[in-house]
């Protein structure tokens, strides 16, 4: 299977996650929407150097990573300007179901920050991660891709 690209668009920005056929996340960052057009092209050709500025995980596997095999969009009522962009690059997508991937990306955030000090004590429902973290929704959405393939291909 191929790398995939989620991206998860917002109103005024987008987080995208180059995903692992393993589910492992590549890389992520965040995006401001208005400078979408301008940007997206660096995620499609997998020259991330453009966009140092903008990942937030794993910064330094940026220079190696391929250009996508699978884009995954979400679903949302934002995802039009995304949509346009693709279609406009004559590329390929997969609308995907974006509900709830927010709230499962706050563990993935703990997952790789864990807590420090006095934090670690708190329940993880009340624990409030420092940044955006619509990356990690986007790492969701390819996950979520990767377990439903996993489904199709065990039936």
């Amino acid at each position: 299977m191929e790398v995939i690209l989620g991206l998860d668009p917002g109103r005024d920005k987008f987080g995208w996650a180059f995903v692992a056929p393993d589910g492992s996340l590549l890389a992520s960052g965040i995006i401001p929407s208005a400078r979408a057009e301008e940007l997206v092209g660096y995620l499609l050709a997998g020259c991330l150097e453009g966009l140092s500025s903008f990942t937030r995980e794993n910064p330094g596997r940026i220079a190696l990573l391929d250009p996508p095999g699978i884009i995954l969009l979400g679903n949302g009522t934002a995802r039009q300007g995304l949509s346009g962009i693709l279609a406009s690059r004559k590329k390929d997508f997969t609308l995907f179901d974006e509900a709830n991937t927010t709230l499962e990306a706050r563990p993935l955030y703990w997952f790789l920050h864990p807590p420090k000090g006095l934090a670690r004590f708190l329940p993880e429902s009340l624990r409030v991660p420092p940044r955006p973290i619509d990356d990690l929704a986007a790492w969701v959405l390819a996950r979520r891709f990767l377990a439903q393939s996993e489904k199709r291909a065990g039936m």
